[in-house]
């Protein structure tokens, strides 16, 4: 019932919403400063956010195209829409397909530069993004927290946990694709403040994480997928994926990175960090459905 399709979706939707959470709240504010920066500097902004939305956006359709998928019948989908229930699908199934009309219209107006798409319009696209972006980086958890029949998933620390996941992987998605976009330029000089912002991600993922453990291990319920999360087999995934690629490394390195100003270890941060949420996600699945 929940197998690749699941994790595929729970990885790449969470990874989506908090590039757009990110994205768009860096842009709301950039434009919110006093016009000092110079030339360069703007350019350099646009030429990331016209990469980043698209990115993102196709990051949120493939998502989608997972669960979907995944679905018994995929082609009574529509059923969601057109028979509304109030249930935790009908909420995810709304604020997916909200986002992904946000993000075509911020990819329309970043990288086409429509005139209909005036600087107030895209800032109220933006700011209904970042709301967006908040529900649906929170649904990747309410969607398995709601499966009360599964005892490990049914705390609200997995909520938490898979939020500041999303958003750790969603600042790794904007940093890396910056790195490659723009390359050793002036705009990475101007991510020192998102790094920041990174750590203390880490830091709260972290934190949830280990709500979460002290949750599962007090539930009797879920002693034996814990004891699974603890075997032989999937340990190694939990310590070196989930714990060391997805916040112990990613955190050294950029804290080493904001330490000395002529090294920048971004690349590889970010890339590691991705690994990891996609380990979080395989193991909590794995585990839960064992």
């Amino acid at each position: 019932m929940y197998g690749t399709l699941i994790i595929a979706y729970l990885f790449l939707g969470g990874a989506a919403g908090g590039a757009f959470l990110v994205m768009a709240a860096w842009s709301l504010a950039f434009h919110r400063r006093p016009p000092h920066r110079s030339d360069r500097l703007r350019t350099a902004f646009r030429t990331l956010k016209a990469v980043v939305y698209p990115t993102a956006t196709a990051i949120l359709a493939l998502s989608m195209i997972c669960l979907w998928w995944d679905l018994e019948m995929p082609d009574r989908a529509l059923l969601i829409f057109l028979i509304p229930r109030p249930t935790v699908l009908t909420f995810g199934a709304v604020v997916l397909a909200c986002e992904l009309v946000l993000g075509i219209l911020l990819t329309l107006a970043n990288l086409f530069h429509l005139s209909i798409f005036t600087g107030r319009v895209k800032r109220v696209i933006e700011v209904l993004c970042c709301i967006c972006s908040v529900a649906v980086m929170a649904y990747t958890g309410v969607f398995l927290n709601s499966n009360i029949g599964v005892p490990l998933w049914h705390t609200a620390t997995l909520v938490g946990l898979f939020f500041f996941s999303a958003l750790s992987s969603g600042i790794s998605t904007v940093l890396l694709i910056d790195y490659f976009v723009q390359g050793q330029t002036y705009l990475l000089r101007a991510t020192r403040p998102l790094q920041r912002c990174h750590l203390a991600c880490l830091v709260l993922e972290l934190g949830c994480l280990g709500a979460f453990l002290a949750v599962t291990a007090a539930n009797p319920k879920a002693a034996d997928a814990l004891a699974l999360i603890l075997s032989p087999e999937m340990l190694p995934t939990a310590i070196i994926g989930v714990i060391g690629l997805g916040i112990v490394i990613p955190f050294a390195l950029e804290l080493y990175a904001l330490l000395r100003k002529d090294c920048r270890m971004i690349p590889v941060s970010d890339f590691v960090c991705l690994i990891g949420a996609c380990c979080l996600r395989f193991v909590i699945i794995v585990c839960g459905v064992h």
